[in-house]
């Protein structure tokens, strides 16, 4: 690498992380600096890397509301969630495009978006998924002709990950490595000190440091490095940015599980080598009109699988949340988990229309085309289903989350009082930081944002 090149540091080798390193190689001298390590091609490879190394994903303290703890799962390899997700690939509504370009200025423009889109999905391979299995076929059914296909990016029985699809030698991929700050000179961001797997402190120096490493670790970095709201923070600001961690979304998940019949046809175990895990779904609004409030997917798997696993489910998923989370500093310590909340199903209306899904996934599954395949729901009752405030009691102990956070850093207007970066990642009052991830999407898309996260990574590097 020619040493004149001015140098970066990218931080965080994910969706987002991967797709603008290899973007911006040829015109700068690129360090990725990852903390989970590189993972096979092979789904039993990556099984085995997971048992002798560290899981693929972090597992963060989570709250889902007040009352229910979860986890929060970002990916933890080189290749970040595209190494762990379900290899579904679907582009965003124009209505997200939209708002991207609203807050996003030209470099945004919706057909350039698109394009871009486009182009990354060509690198991974998505391609559709063949909608052949026993569960797809009965879904598209019993949907009425409603259902769509999902593409897939699932390549040799696992997903292909941003690692495999844009990184070369060019890049330096410095791995088993933790940010713990950024490194600020004269109020410029110069560099990032970093922790080795042996526990050895050191600086990266750098004249632009791009953070990538998702809506949590790009948090977490902020927060531990003195940019936030200054109030909050634990430790000495240096820079007052009110949005930081104050109003992200995700998606709320609800798992509907049923029971096979005996002998039904369905495939065994990791039918999504062949089928991809969620072939087809259905979007919805939130009374069941038109719309892409709610997405129903059909799942080839359970989420966790087991190898004696008989259930399989509908994952009903809000897409257009109403309700808004945060990320806090939890301690001074830079490594220190940040305290997620997610504050799902606070506003009424996100109730009401989960409400709505999990009955519609119901009667899908009640429909002639499951006959041969559906036995009885695991554990949902008639009683439950038709009583509001049961079936939403039953929604809060099923609840889950679809790992699709955006919004801790969002990008906008200057004389947006939340808008953390401009359109091309620049972080607000800092000169020499970027970011480039999920964290600057405003709002979560109505559908799984691994598409967008990567174009985020692209239309950054194309500013840069």
């Amino acid at each position: 690498m020619d040493a004149e090149l001015p140098r970066v540091v990218v931080v965080g080798a994910g969706s987002a992380g991967c797709v603008l390193a290899a973007r911006i190689a040829d015109r700068y001298d690129v360090t990725l600096i990852e903390a989970g390590r590189p993972v096979t091609a092979g789904r039993a490879d990556r099984a085995l890397d997971a048992a002798v190394a560290h899981p693929e994903t972090w597992a963060l303290p989570a709250r889902l509301t007040d009352d229910i703890a979860g986890r929060a799962r970002p990916g933890r390899a080189v290749g970040g969630s595209s190494v762990v997700n379900g290899g579904y690939w679907l582009l965003p509504d124009a209505v997200d495009l939209e708002a991207w370009h609203d807050a996003g200025g030209d470099a945004w423009d919706p057909d350039r978006v698109r394009a871009v889109m486009r182009d990354l999905g060509d690198r991974m391979q998505a391609h559709p998924s063949p909608a052949t299995h026993p569960v797809a076929r009965a879904f598209a059914d019993a949907a009425g002709g409603s259902a769509v296909a999902v593409p897939t990016t699932i390549v040799g029985g696992a997903p292909r990950t941003a690692a495999e699809a844009f990184l070369d030698d060019r890049v330096h991929v410095r791995s088993d490595c933790r940010v713990l700050r950024v490194v600020f000179a004269d109020g410029r961001a110069v560099g990032v000190e970093v922790a080795d797997a042996d526990g050895e402190l050191s600086v990266i120096d750098a004249d632009e440091v791009v953070l990538c490493a998702g809506a949590f670790g790009t948090a977490r970095l902020l927060l531990a490095s003195g940019l936030g709201p200054a109030g909050m923070l634990q430790v000495d600001s240096v820079a007052d940015l009110p949005g930081v961690g104050t109003g992200f979304s995700d998606h709320p998940t609800v798992w509907v599980e049923w029971m096979p019949r005996p002998g039904a046809p369905v495939p065994g175990p990791r039918p999504e080598d062949e089928h991809g895990a969620f072939p087809v779904a259905l979007r919805i609004g939130a009374d069941g009109g038109a719309g892409d409030a709610l997405e129903i997917l059909a799942c080839t798997q359970p989420p966790a699988p087991e190898p004696d696993a008989r259930t399989l489910g509908l994952i009903v998923g809000l897409q257009r949340p109403r309700s808004r989370g945060t990320v806090r500093p939890a301690s001074a310590h830079p490594l220190a988990a940040p305290a997620i909340a997610y504050h799902y199903l606070e506003d009424e209306a996100d109730r009401a229309a989960l409400r709505f899904g999990v009955r519609r996934a119901v009667g899908i599954l009640a429909a002639p085309a499951f006959a041969e395949l559906v036995e009885e729901l695991a554990d949902l009752d008639p009683a439950t289903l038709d009583d509001d405030a049961l079936l939403d009691a039953w929604i809060v102990r099923h609840l889950g989350s679809a790992a699709h956070t955006c919004g801790t850093a969002p990008m906008g207007a200057a004389d947006d009082p939340l808008a953390v970066v401009d359109g091309a990642g620049r972080v607000r009052g800092v000169p020499g930081l970027r970011i480039a991830d999920a964290s600057v999407l405003p709002v979560v898309p109505s559908c799984g944002p691994v598409a967008a996260v990567m174009a985020v990574g692209a239309i950054v590097a194309d500013q840069m």
